[in-house]
């Protein structure tokens, strides 16, 4: 029953003959979803509430709250949807911005990682580049649900995309290096939960992956920060300038500096379309170890 509702809606999803009636379509899967989102509601509001305190009016919380819920389906609804069967191309889909930022760093020579958030449509940022001709590759951890994994992947594939699923085996981080060292672009979904450093998201510490980082230092590929914003029916893909770290020859530091960096520019993009991130994920949970450390302090 699960795979067959699934595959339903995926094929509804792919019937639909433009981005206007994809998105309508999402917006109907947001409202049936919404009654069933308890848990996520209520780590929506709890991740609100520590990073804006009481400044949001309720409107404000509302409108945020439902926009999780959309920005999901619509994630959904634009992996599977595929415009080349109905005429148009990704490039019809999207405005772009800041091309000459991706194009400098490719002139370097030394390969691109492309970071972003999940925010907005994050999903269009390699299949652009694919369709531009670029030689890509994408970091995706795929849903542990099998229906979903299989689902995910088949899609991917589809779209004529390379992947890597996370944690890397030794062959995909080979190929990921030697994708660099072509002058490749390396897409990175930079802003999950990761126990390798703590830094400032949002005005709070955050656990944080330095995946990026480390394979900068590695190769010396441009670390671009690029998003992908959703303006009614289509998207706004940004790319920005590269970042300019100046190495120090402490490694452990330069990895911290430059995922503080990149998470600085993660949330001036969630501050500016809070309605575009996915506020259900528990980013701030502290290590296991911190919560039992905390319970030993506490103790009379």
């Amino acid at each position: 029953m699960q795979r067959l509702l699934f595959w339903s809606l995926v094929g509804v999803i792919r019937a639909m003959p433009n981005p206007a009636a994809l998105r309508r379509w999402c917006l109907l899967m947001a409202a049936a979803m919404r009654p069933f989102g308890g848990g996520w509601r209520r780590l929506v509001r709890r991740n609100l509430r520590l990073v804006y305190g009481d400044t949001l009016s309720v409107a404000q919380r509302r409108a945020i709250v439902r926009g999780v819920f959309e920005h999901s389906a619509r994630g959904f609804g634009e992996l599977f949807w595929e415009p080349q069967r109905h005429g148009l191309s990704i490039a019809d889909w999207c405005q772009v911005e800041g091309l000459q930022h991706l194009d400098a760093a490719l002139a370097a020579g030394k390969g691109v990682l492309l970071a972003t958030a999940h925010l907005g449509g994050w999903t269009l940022l390699p299949r652009y580049l694919n369709e531009r001709g670029h030689a890509t590759g994408s970091l995706l951890r795929l849903p542990s649900n099998p229906v979903a994994h299989a689902a995910e992947a088949d899609a991917v594939t589809r779209m004529g995309l390379t992947f890597y699923n996370t944690p890397l085996s030794r062959e995909h981080a080979h190929a990921c290096l030697k994708l660099l060292r072509g002058n490749g672009i390396l897409f990175i979904v930079a802003d999950r939960r990761s126990a390798d450093v703590k830094v400032d998201f949002l005005g709070h510490p955050a656990w944080c992956a330095t995946g990026t980082a480390s394979l900068h230092l590695r190769t010396g590929a441009a670390i671009v920060p690029a998003c992908a914003l959703r303006v009614g029916d289509g998207f706004r893909l940004v790319f920005e300038p590269a970042l300019t770290p100046v190495p120090s020859g402490d490694r452990k530091a330069d990895e911290l500096a430059i995922t503080a960096e990149l998470h600085r520019i993660f949330g001036g993009w969630v501050r500016q379309h809070p309605e575009q991130w996915m506020w259900n994920h528990n980013r701030w949970r502290p290590r296991r170890s911190e919560m039992k450390e905390g319970r030993h302090e506490h103790r009379p």
